[in-house]
């Protein structure tokens, strides 16, 4: 015959008590883990300042709000709406654009929907008449170098310039440009 090592109420414990832990780290999990610590952690010696420091007080509850309910989102996090690059106004749904290629490499560029791909030769540039917007216009340096782009409103009403410069830093490369109705412009 099978002996048990523990009896049978034992075991039963066990398993809800394991149960019940499981329960409680799923739901943990889904309210986005324990709350937040107040003060020093427990296993932490309490810090004495030296003798030539100034105290540090802490803040009163009164004083700080209680910011456990509000979401906390990096610095270094982007916008959830990007904000323009510039502005254009269009004249009656449509606007004027004029590519210049400042680079020593060819840029091929796209406005998706309104034109095939073509090609801006180096240091050189186009003028892009009627174009409805909105539009998105797509770009890139074949031999896969970085692009700074700097569009700008011109004094010409309802054309903006979009001028490619060569870049070597990541983040400021981007590969398109959206044209909204009104007339910003958002980099991506």
């Amino acid at each position: 015959m099978f002996r048990h090592n523990l009896p049978l109420k034992k075991i039963s414990f066990l398993a809800a008590t394991c149960g019940g832990l499981l329960v409680s780290l799923a739901t943990l999990s889904q309210a986005g883990g324990p709350p937040p610590q107040q003060g020093k952690p427990v296993s932490q010696p309490a810090e004495t300042p030296a003798a030539t420091e100034e105290p540090v007080s802490e803040p009163t509850p009164a004083a700080s709000p209680d910011l456990r309910g509000i979401p906390s989102t990096p610095t270094d996090a982007p916008a959830r709406f990007p904000m323009p690059s510039a502005r254009v106004t269009p004249s009656e749904g449509m606007i004027v654009i004029k590519l210049v290629n400042t680079t020593n490499a060819v840029i091929n560029y796209q406005i998706v929907g309104v034109t095939q791909p073509r090609t801006l030769g180096e240091q050189s540039e186009i003028v892009l008449k009627s174009i409805p917007v909105p539009i998105t216009l797509t770009y890139q340096r074949p031999d896969g170098g970085l692009l700074l782009v700097r569009p700008q409103a011109t004094a010409m009403p309802g054309m903006l310039q979009v001028s490619f410069g060569a870049t070597t830093e990541l983040e400021a490369d981007t590969k398109s440009l959206q044209i909204q109705e009104d007339g910003k412009v958002i980099l991506n």
